[in-house]
């Protein structure tokens, strides 16, 4: 028993075994987006063993999905080294180059490209998405695995329970625990975490994320008498795992009661030592009784992980499995000036992502841009200098040129691009004047914003701002 009938153990080891050394994968992905749009996308995979056991080498075949090598110029596929590099027609055509492996699942966590562009004549606005996605369904389905993983862990335990210490204590409340309580507060530390973890504001997770949790989990843990290390603290580990032996030990007593008046207290060494030998092999023939196998009891366990912790934390919830740790380094580079996106520039002014498999965990990764691409020769051919001079004219060109439900309004594009054509406004005045037209206001306002930026041919174009 000890740490295991604990609800705040199990999230406590996960993360201690995060924060520990363990295989590594770096993967490097460097998009550059031309002006039409066309993509030339590099992806390389390092996987480097653990300091400690340098012999182990990792095989990325079993943790990563290859694309196929027919869509690129450029194609390396070894066991601990990847690359791949290859031109693709817009952002979209890029091939799910990022895609898991999922032990214990069928489902395959990946990489999904969003990208699109609207065309207002003088200027191009692009949007750009990747998102690594994983594979648990919501926080309602990962907590109804729990609760799955309770239900067929809990009989097992209670039967060789019952056999070794049922005759000599009454385990109703215990057994009453571990179907019920346990469950319960499986699904609100998971909940809790959950909800911290989708609201990082930062679009990747930082040492106040980790500080937030394990906060949660503390104030959680102090709910039910249990005590933690201060986070930080010398020893923390160590120290939180001493007092989740105590407390373990403290909750079985109160759960059993001695049948007999007088009979002695559930006592620590009841499941350690020579008797937790003893417990795990009554355990072991028992579910191999009840399964067939353990390895067919370790089976349907190994479905349930997943659905809960995804394809990025399923190897740190349950060690059976040997996934390495995935670093990501994500370079994007676009035409035009960026408006919006969660990323950071560099000192090129391309846009950079770096984060891990924790960000990635359960609520998935996105990196996005927004950007703005002027085409100077229509500007010139309208003689017009500077325009836009911040990103709130752009959103005001966009407001104009686009319905609320994000609709063209192509009677005003066609008068824009034919007044291009013409290098006169007359086609966009005709429209602003036309009352019968829907989209005569729109060009009104449209025309006022463009006509502000007309110049005399020997007039200095005035300075364009990004912002």
């Amino acid at each position: 028993m000890k740490i295991r009938i604990t609800a705040c153990a199990a999230v406590l080891a996960c993360l201690a075994v995060v924060a520990g050394c363990a295989q590594t994968v770096v993967c490097t992905v460097e998009t550059v987006v031309m002006p039409d749009y066309t993509c030339r996308r590099v992806l390389r995979l390092d996987a480097y063993p653990n300091p400690q056991f340098p012999n182990q080498r990792i095989r990325l075949g079993e943790f990563f999905v290859f694309p196929p090598p027919e869509l690129y110029e450029t194609y390396l596929a070894q066991p601990e080294k990847a690359a791949f590099a290859g031109v693709f027609d817009n952002y979209e055509k890029i091939p799910h180059d990022m895609v898991r492996v999922t032990s214990g699942s069928n489902l395959r966590a990946g990489n999904v490209f969003t990208f699109h562009v609207v065309d207002l004549v003088v200027l191009v606005l692009a949007d750009f998405d990747e998102t690594i996605l994983d594979i648990v369904l919501s926080r309602e389905d990962g907590e109804a695995a729990l609760d799955e993983l309770a239900r067929l862990v809990a009989p097992e335990v209670m039967s060789v329970l019952n056999a070794k210490y049922g005759a000599q204590y009454d385990l109703s409340r215990l057994e009453a625990w571990l179907n019920a309580d346990f469950p319960a507060k499986l699904r609100r530390i998971y909940s809790g975490v959950w909800n911290i973890h989708a609201a990082k504001r930062s679009g990747v997770a930082s040492y106040g994320e980790f500080f937030e949790i394990y906060s949660y989990l503390k104030n959680e843990a102090r709910r039910d008498g249990l005590e933690l290390a201060d986070f930080g603290a010398p020893d923390m580990e160590r120290e939180n795992i001493r007092r989740l032996r105590e407390y373990a030990a403290k909750l079985v007593q109160s759960l059993c009661a001695p049948r007999q008046p007088g009979g002695k207290a559930v006592a620590p060494e009841m499941f350690s030592g020579a008797a937790g030998d003893e417990l795990l092999g009554a355990l072991q023939k028992t579910i191999t009784a009840r399964h067939g196998s353990i390895n067919e009891f370790i089976r349907k366990i190994a479905s349930l992980l997943p659905r809960s912790f995804g394809a990025f934390l399923t190897g740190r919830a349950m060690p059976l499995y040997m996934i390495p740790q995935t670093n990501y380094f994500y370079r994007l580079k676009v035409p035009g000036t960026v408006m919006q996106s969660n990323g950071v520039r560099d000192m090129n002014g391309d846009l950079v992502w770096v984060f891990g498999d924790h960000d990635v965990a359960l609520t998935g990764q996105s990196m996005w841009a927004r950007t703005v691409f002027v085409r100077d020769p229509v500007l010139y051919s309208l003689n017009l200098r500077g325009f836009p001079s911040s990103l709130t004219e752009v959103d005001m060109l966009f407001g104009y040129c686009v319905t609320p439900d994000g609709k063209p309004r192509e009677e005003l594009l066609a008068a824009l691009r034919q007044s291009a054509a013409a290098k006169s406004f007359g086609p966009l005045e005709a429209l602003a004047g036309d009352a019968s037209s829907p989209d005569a206001q729109a060009a009104r306002g449209t025309l006022d914003l463009l006509l502000k930026y007309r110049r005399g041919a020997g007039d200095p174009p005035p300075r364009r701002h990004d912002s």
